[in-house]
């Protein structure tokens, strides 16, 4: 389940004021271990087919049936690497910082700056200077996709 990021950082917030409410041992320092200002915590159970987000890019070229926008995400899990696609609406696009790999997300090697799908070598993304995300169909650019994230 997405989340946007304020929603995520009251989630934390409230977490954090209900387990202090019913802490037993309040006031002592006692197996409590410090954490700075600054940390956030996590909450919640963690998918572990989740990877890092490394990037979100538009195609302002195609849309769902649906009518929906297209994105892509480029994530990295362990030591490789996943391109996928996800849909919205409008201006209203939630993204996760750990998002989980989808069933259909092209596995990728990478190479410098430039991505190659795994099962269709034909198939690759490029990140280009200005960071945004080039699409190859063998030599040829397919779209060039703007960066969000």
């Amino acid at each position: 389940m997405n989340f946007s990021v304020t929603k995520y950082l009251l989630i934390i917030m409230l977490a954090g004021s209900l387990a202090g409410c019913g802490d037993k041992n309040k006031g002592t320092t006692d197996n409590v271990a410090a954490v700075k200002g600054d940390s956030t915590v996590a909450v919640g159970h963690v998918d572990p087919n989740a990877g890092k987000l490394l990037g979100v890019w538009h195609d302002a070229t195609i849309h769902t049936e649906k009518g929906e926008q297209i994105a892509y995400e480029l994530v990295a899990k362990d030591d490789k690497y996943y391109m996928q696609v996800i849909t919205f609406t409008a201006t209203n696009l939630t993204v996760n910082d750990a998002p989980p790999i989808s069933p259909s997300a092209s596995e990728l090697k990478k190479d410098g700056a430039r991505y190659t799908a795994i099962d269709d070598p034909s198939q690759a993304y490029e990140v280009d200077k200005a960071g945004d995300l080039l699409i190859y169909n063998g030599a040829e650019i397919v779209t060039k996709c703007s960066k969000l994230l």
